[in-house]
């Protein structure tokens, strides 16, 4: 099995949170591989998460979470892409997605203890802490290995 095919096989259809100079909780879904062009896209759509969307992103209304239209955007990356077993990434700066569970569970869990007083940027920050103190990051490898 090519890791381009691994890829779609561990990530497609599945709950991550995104990062990207801020954090939302999406679903990456419809991951196609073009291993011709040595590219790869996604479709993202966000799941609204009381406490996330910090960073680059709006900030979602508490009021407002259970009645707005998730967001949703298109993904890609190129010959530099990686992954590991839990984790997916740009390859080149850009975004990085974590698919492991207790990732998932410990940012939600951590966003729903923060007060409103406190900033999109410090939430962020806290966030990437979290991500390092807890290991979420892992050796990767390209999805696209030069011959």
């Amino acid at each position: 099995m090519s890791y381009h095919d691994k890829l779609v096989m561990q990530f497609d259809n599945r709950e991550a949170i995104y990062v990207e100079k801020g954090v939302l909780r999406v679903r990456v879904f419809n991951i196609r591989p073009n291993p011709a062009g040595r590219s790869v896209s996604a479709e993202v759509e966000e799941i609204p998460t009381p406490g996330l969307g910090v960073g680059i992103f709006r900030a979602v209304d508490e009021s407002l979470s259970g009645n707005m239209a998730p967001d949703r955007w298109r993904i890609g990356a190129g010959s530099l892409t990686t992954f590991s077993d839990n984790t997916w990434e740009m390859g080149y700066g850009g975004w990085t997605i974590f698919f492991e569970r207790r990732v998932v569970e410990g940012i939600v869990s951590l966003s729903a203890d923060w007060s409103e007083k406190s900033d999109d940027n410090s939430r962020y920050i806290q966030i990437l802490k979290w991500l390092e103190d807890n290991e979420a990051y892992e050796n990767t490898q390209r999805v696209f290995p030069d011959d």
